[in-house]
């Protein structure tokens, strides 16, 4: 706490720290993925890693912090902004194939970083991590087809 003038100091730093983190990570794995195979299921299982990860488990305490503390929670607001646009940015070159402008795009993606947030609190008080997989897997046709109609597939 010497380098900090207030706790809430520390905490923004620790918001903007972890949000950096995460997206850093995601951005160096992501490089790594397979060219030609499976794009949107690699890019899921990536997703889940890093939604199980240390990294989003000390994000919730923060968040958890911020329910009481508006401060704390406009940080995170603004943290989190940015990483879900580094996130869409991302998601954009890895799926270039498949997507263009179409909104709807980007209504896929927030709607699998939801689907992602919750499903890692619910593993987090039942980590049934079988059952958890089952439904990482099952995300991935239904991404994939929200994907293939937003990028005119199969229109004239």
């Amino acid at each position: 706490m010497h380098h900090y003038s207030s706790k809430l100091e520390l905490l923004v730093a620790a918001v903007r720290h972890l949000a950096q983190q995460r997206g850093a990570n995601l951005h160096e794995r992501a490089q790594h993925l397979e060219e030609g195979r499976d794009r949107i299921g690699q890019a899921i299982e990536l997703l889940w890693e890093i939604f199980t990860g240390p990294l989003f488990t000390a994000n919730l305490e923060l968040w958890s912090a911020a329910r009481t503390d508006e401060e704390l929670r406009a940080a995170i607001v603004e943290s989190e902004r940015g990483l879900r646009s580094a996130t869409n940015a991302l998601m954009r070159e890895l799926f270039v194939a498949k997507t263009t402008d179409d909104p709807r795009f980007a209504d896929a993606i927030e709607l699998t970083l939801q689907f992602m947030r919750g499903a890692a609190l619910t593993a987090i008080v039942r980590p049934s991590a079988e059952k958890q997989k089952r439904f990482v897997d099952l995300w991935k046709p239904v991404l994939a087809g929200m994907l293939e109609e937003g990028s005119g597939a199969g229109s004239e």
